[in-house]
């Protein structure tokens, strides 16, 4: 099998199961569509009962393997906002990405930075999934959640959405991947499914889950009939006869299940027959063969009534009355209590009724669910990061918090009464509903024979079917007052159990005298077989379309079984285990090898293995020791997280396009090489055409990318955005092609200022606390700009922060002299006293205008110019120090 293609391994399958893979190779996505899902379900049934017409298959070519991808056209996110109530971020914001390339977005933490990469996760493909959130801090929400995109598939048109986060995202963005800090977590800890597949195995495992979705269907069609079949089939034919052995083929171990035309054949008596049976029913009646075995019949029917009666008698007693009564005063009271607790505790929820009935329901419903998937069995997981078992989410802190509040309460005295007697109510109700009473006619064609037999037992059959009716009312009031206590419930009927056990005793009795006077003749036996086999006919005319509808579902469940065994699943996954060895584990194997050795992790040995679960193909790394242990309980965080990206980048290599990431902040606990060796890979990405989007709170690393990315040069085109918080918009606020303040060198910073001092002189007000704190944040900034002046152009970037080499070349561009020294000692004590220092109580300086800042600003242009002039001077003369001194020839 480890040899074979997919299309080799389909030739050696059922004709259904080359159109079923045929028709989901043709089909976008691999996503059959309904009518497709029939007319595979049609063939598999046929192909399981051979009834019917053959309905045409067509196989799987390497044709169509060749002309169908998973790959569809390219999309790229091309924005995220304007945003409602989103987080906190300012509403009228729109953070705008490049199609290809790098779009490197700087944030400080608390800036927003975080609230549009959760954004991006809901949308893209990531292993973990973010609840996005209103304004926590606020006791309302201000309205729905919603986001504007944008985003472009292929060379078509960018489509504008109005995207609410409740609902799906639009599919093709899943084609972009995620990176982040919980994922990497769940690279390394966990296994993972292949997000990529090669085209054999993307469409071996569409079929897989296809048949088992398939498979649960028929589990659950089988479920049903099984317990129908449960039913027993009508009784009272005559034992060991031709019909008993007949209807014993209607059993679930019967390999010959009677058609219906035998069936219908044997039922009824023809206009011949039934004068047939008269006569011979005439001719016998006074045999006392005949008569005992009226009697042995009627004994057998008369002894089940004895035991119904004394069920109902029992059932429907009075006691039984009143301890129902009490379990109903008991239900009431304690739900009472339990619904002024829950009124109590839950009014503060966001939905009204918590704690009551439709809640308690729904709450059950929840809790059986998640048991079914291996949850706790006393009550819903409510620890963040759990699994709603609702909407299939992690629970976030609110959430988690509320279904801890509805655990408690149903864990309570008050919840755990009320559930116990509602439980105690719901079992007595459960017992009366199980105590059917049949219907009289029913009732009647039982007894024909027991009335038949003289008149007293005649008058005794009229007895028992009102005694029937009177239990079957007493029956439905007692269980109509489980929820309407008032209800008045008729008296019991006499007791017939008595009279009925005496003529039981008496009808064998006589059978007994009878038997012992008959006589044994070979001509009458053959009379009694034959009113007999008439009589069971009848009888079957009567029970028809029970035992059709029996013989039905068992050929039903035949062809379900049969069904079952065409859509079973373990060849699949043999074969979808032996081209993922040959066509993926390796070759990821090997990618995830390289990116290790990249990320400079060779000292530890890792091994990359594979595994199928429920129709997906999954991958984990893990230490290659002697033992098994977890990677976190040895590898430091910086290792984890250059393992994380290491599994990321590789397993993305192999999508065959140019799909696009979003990794945010991926340089988290490594140190300043790894940082460059990150920046490095991610610049290589955006080089093969990628939509590379990077989302960073890290300085270093933002200029790291910038300088790569200039290394590249064209072939990895990148803009820098800045998001940030401010006084009057709040979290969230976009700069586009900017960078942030701490990345720009002193002209840039200059010209910032001016144009800020610029703004300000639009200003009226200069002695309000608006302006004063937009004064303090230009002359702080101001003075940072100084002390970027000092390092960038007095010591001419001769050291650096962040930067970890001493350029000492640049010396030769230092002229620091005593009147730089004093320009650059006043000028910062200037701008220090004006910025963020708390200025003494005897010290008040006004604060400046928009002047005053203007000319400071040029303070600083006009000595970096001049500074700038004087070290290219001194640069010239330096360079003549390195050459030696020149010999003069005579």
């Amino acid at each position: 099998m480890a040899d074979l293609s997919l299309v080799e391994w389909a030739g050696n399958q059922a004709a259904w199961v080359q159109d079923s893979l045929r028709r989901i190779s043709t089909t976008a996505g691999f996503m059959v569509s309904e009518e497709d899902r029939k007319a595979i379900l049609d063939r598999i049934k046929y192909a399981a009962s051979g009834i019917g017409d053959e309905p045409a298959c067509d196989a799987l070519t390497a044709e169509h393997l060749s002309q169908c991808s998973e790959i569809g056209p390219r999309a790229v996110l091309a924005s995220i906002g304007p945003l409602q109530n989103v987080d906190r971020l300012a509403k009228d914001q729109r953070l705008r990405f490049a199609p290809t390339g790098v779009t490197l977005i700087f944030g400080e933490n608390g800036s927003g930075k975080s609230g549009y990469a959760r954004i991006a996760k809901r949308l893209c493909r990531s292993l973990s999934i973010d609840e996005l959130k209103g304004d926590v801090f606020k006791a309302k929400p201000d309205g729905p959640l919603q986001v504007k995109l944008r985003f472009q598939i292929g060379d078509d048109p960018v489509t504008e959405l109005d995207w609410v986060p409740t609902t799906p995202p639009p599919p093709a963005l899943k084609q972009i991947s995620v990176f982040d800090s919980k994922n990497a977590r769940l690279y390394v800890d966990q296994q993972n499914r292949i997000a990529y597949l090669p085209v054999e195995i993307a469409v071996l495992e569409h079929h897989g889950q296809l048949c088992g979705t398939f498979g649960t269907d028929f589990s659950t069609q089988q479920g049903a009939i099984e317990k129908r079949l449960k039913t027993p089939l009508p009784a009272g034919y005559t034992p060991g006869g031709k019909m008993q052995a007949f209807l014993a083929r209607l059993d679930l171990k019967s390999q010959t299940i009677p058609t219906k035309a035998e069936i219908e054949n044997l039922a009824g008596l023809s206009s011949g027959e039934i004068e047939e049976l008269k006569t011979l029913e005439r001719k016998l009646f006074q045999d006392p063969v005949a008569q005992a075995a009226t009697r042995r019949r009627a004994s057998q029917v008369m002894a089940r009534l004895l035991e119904v009666l004394t069920s109902f008698e029992s059932g429907f007693s009075d006691a039984a009355l009143a301890a129902l009564g009490k379990l109903v005063d008991e239900a009431r009271a304690t739900a009472s209590a339990a619904g002024l607790a829950a009124t109590a505790q839950f009014a503060s929820e966001p939905m009204a009724g918590a704690g009551g009935e439709a809640w308690r329901l729904l709450y059950q419903a929840a809790r059986d669910f998640a048991v079914l998937s291996g949850g706790p069995a006393d009550k819903i997981a409510d620890q963040v990061g759990d699994t709603c078992p609702l909407c299939q989410e992690p629970l976030g802190e609110t959430a988690a918090a509320r279904i801890a509040r509805f655990n408690a309460f149903v864990q309570s005295e008050a919840a755990k009464k009320a559930d116990a007697a509602r439980e105690a109510l719901d079992t007595a109700r459960a017992a009366l509903e199980g105590l059917v009473v049949p219907p009289t006619e029913v009732v009647a064609n039982s007894l024909t024979g027991y009335a038949g037999i003289d008149a007293t037992r005649a008058a005794a059959v009229l007895q028992i079917e009102a005694a029937l009716m009177a239990y079957a009312a007493r029956r439905k009031a007692m269980i109509d007052r489980t929820t309407e206590p008032a209800l008045e419930v008729p008296p019991l009927p006499a007791s017939l159990r008595t009279v009925v056990a005496a003529d039981i005793e008496k009808l064998d009795t006589e059978a007994a005298q009878l038997e012992v006077t008959a006589t044994h003749a070979a001509a009458l036996d053959a009379d009694r077989n034959r009113i007999a086999e008439l009589k069971d006919r009848s009888k079957l005319h009567d029970d028809l379309a029970t035992v059709l509808q029996r013989a039905e579902e068992l050929r039903d469940l035949a062809a379900i079984k049969a069904c079952q065994t065409q859509v079973q699943t373990r060849a699949i996954s043999l074969q979808i285990s032996a081209l993922r060895r040959k066509l993926v584990t390796e070759n990821l194997q090997s990618r995830i090898q390289a990116e290790i050795t990249r990320f400079d992790l060779d000292h530890i040995p890792f091994r990359v293995s594979d595994s199928s679960e429920q129709g997906q193909s999954k991958f984990a790394v893990g230490l290659q020791g002697v033992d098994k242990i977890a990677n976190n309980q040895i590898l430091s965080e910086g290792e984890q997280r250059a393992l994380a990206l290491a599994c990321f980048l590789a397993e993305i290599a192999d999508e065959g396009g140019t799909y696009g990431l979003v990794v945010d902040d991926p340089v988290s606990s490594l140190d300043q090489r790894r940082i460059r060796l990150v920046a490095q890979r991610l610049v290589q990405e955006a080089a093969k055409g990628r939509q590379v989007v990077v989302f960073t709170h890290n300085l270093v690393f933002f200029n790291e990318m910038v300088s790569e990315a200039a290394r590249v040069g064209n072939d990895a085109p990148l803009i820098k955005m800045v998001v940030r918080k401010t006084e009057s918009d709040g979290f969230g606020v976009v700069d586009e092609d900017t960078e942030p303040w701490l990345a720009r060198n002193v002209a840039t910073r200059i010209n910032d200022l001016r144009a800020r001092a610029k703004v300000l002189a639009n200003e009226t007000d200069f002695t309000g606390d608006d302006y004063r704190r937009s004064a303090k944040d230009f002359y702080s900034d101001l003075r940072e700009t100084w002390e970027r002046c000092v390092e960038e152009i007095v010591l001419n970037k001769t050291v650096q922060r962040l930067v970890p080499d001493v350029m000492t070349q640049r010396l030769g561009g230092v002229v620091v002299g005593d009147e730089d020294y004093k320009t650059i000692f006043f000028a910062m004590k200037h701008v220090s006293e004006r910025s963020g220092h708390d200025m003494p109580a005897g010290r008040d300086i006004p604060v400046p205008t928009p002047a005053e800042m203007m000319n400071d600003v040029q303070a600083l242009d006009t000595f970096q110019a001049g500074y700038k002039k004087r070290r290219s001077v001194a640069e010239d003369v330096r360079k003549a120090l390195q050459e030696p001194a020149k010999a003069t020839l005579v």
